[in-house]
């Protein structure tokens, strides 16, 4: 995930998802930045712990004590590569998957550049990546938990809640949708196909009910 204050991107940030192990070599990886800007750049990176909310958004909170990050600020001229050593220090014994975001934000700050003219807009760059410590023999197992047909602006809606049970991720992706002897899928779960589903998380769905649905009873969901 990236974010910009501006259209043009100032850096690089390598890889965007990455998986680490509990313990072993597989607790540390290695990042990549690149200032591909015209001008000297600042970033600094952190890290957070991530949960999901019903709706599918992050929740952060602090994480500093389950990392070591080397360097965790970092100064780079135009053209300049920095590689960026992350190491999992948490417990090294876990029963389920652990999801965190890593950002590397760029500083709002100019290092050694006088003042331009013409009030130009300073390019600021965050990125957001997926970090997952991943234990061994970590499986998804998702359980459709609850169901509702809904009425907005005179439109129906079917929500569904589906709960990840397992102790890994799972991305949602050629999920099928049954009703009424109806098949939903493709196109027609866009907001639900694709999205991730954290491990021990429950997120709501929402997908246009199918014509002639009353009831939200006897629905099945499933993904290969």
């Amino acid at each position: 995930m990236l974010v910009t204050t501006a259209s043009a991107w100032a850096l690089s940030f390598t890889p965007i998802e990455m998986d680490f192990t509990p313990s072993g070599r597989g607790t540390t990886q290695i990042y990549r930045i690149e200032n591909t800007n015209a001008e000297t750049a600042a970033v600094e990176i952190s890290i957070k712990n991530r949960k999901m909310q019903l709706n599918g958004e992050d929740q952060l909170s602090d994480a500093d004590d389950d990392f070591s990050i080397f360097p965790a600020q970092v100064v780079l001229q135009p053209g300049q590569t920095q590689t960026v050593r992350v190491q999992y220090t948490g417990p090294a014994s876990l029963t389920s998957e652990k999801a965190y975001r890593l950002i590397a934000e760029q500083l709002p700050i100019d290092i050694g550049q006088g003042p331009q003219n013409g009030g130009r807009m300073r390019l600021l760059v965050k990125y957001v990546a997926s970090v997952y410590i991943v234990p061994a023999g970590a499986r998804p197992k998702l359980k459709l938990a609850e169901t509702k047909l809904t009425t907005e602006e005179g439109k129906a809606w079917l929500e569904l809640l589906i709960h990840n049970e397992g102790s890994s991720r799972k991305i949602l992706k050629d999920a099928q949708v049954q009703i009424a002897g109806q098949k939903i899928q493709g196109e027609e779960l866009k907001g639900l196909e694709g999205e991730n589903l954290l491990a021990q998380t429950q997120r709501w769905f929402r997908i246009p009910a199918p014509k002639g649905v009353t009831s939200a009873q006897n629905v099945q969901f499933t993904v290969p």
